[in-house]
């Protein structure tokens, strides 16, 4: 059987330049933030139905949320607000199928589900794609791991710098 020895001085200063870091760094945080919400931005853009423009590929944007906690960062995937004019579509007959506004927002249809009328008259529910949420989950594992590789990269460049 050999013999193992771990030597934990390396850790116990890098748990204490953390100490006196106060926490994750901003920096760090948006960085390995900022490269998981990419993973899975691009995940829900090649899910996103095509269409005839291409606009709702198009509109899905990384949004940053602001945040009072130091090292805290948390990003959105939503649609541009600069493509609302194209992804705002109007209703001929507002009501009639229940819904109050005189405009169809396109992105919610295209994920959750929409009503149409059927020939023989009533409605038929046309079902959402859900490439959103479908796109959130097959990036998951992947952005967990781009984030948690990519703070302790930036972690240990800082460490660097102090210990050095």
């Amino acid at each position: 059987m050999a013999d193992i020895s771990f030597d934990t001085k390396d850790i116990k200063a890098f748990e204490a330049m953390l100490t006196d870091l106060g926490g994750c760094p901003p920096k760090v945080a948006t960085k390995a933030a900022g490269k998981g919400a990419t993973i899975v931005r691009r995940s829900v853009r090649g899910l996103a139905p095509q269409g005839e423009t291409g606009n709702l590929k198009r509109a899905i944007k990384c949004t940053s949320e602001r945040s009072s906690k130091k090292g805290k960062k948390v990003y959105e995937i939503t649609f541009d607000r600069a493509y609302n004019d194209v992804l705002q579509r109007p209703i001929k007959n507002p009501g009639e199928a229940g819904g109050k506004s005189d405009k169809a927002y396109y992105p919610a249809s295209m994920e959750y589900g929409f009503l149409t009328r059927s020939k023989g008259g009533g409605y038929d529910y046309v079902p959402g794609y859900h490439f959103m949420r479908a796109g959130a989950e097959d990036a998951d594992a992947s952005a967990k791991e781009a984030i948690s590789s990519t703070a302790m990269q930036e972690l240990e460049k800082i460490w660097m710098e102090k210990k050095g």
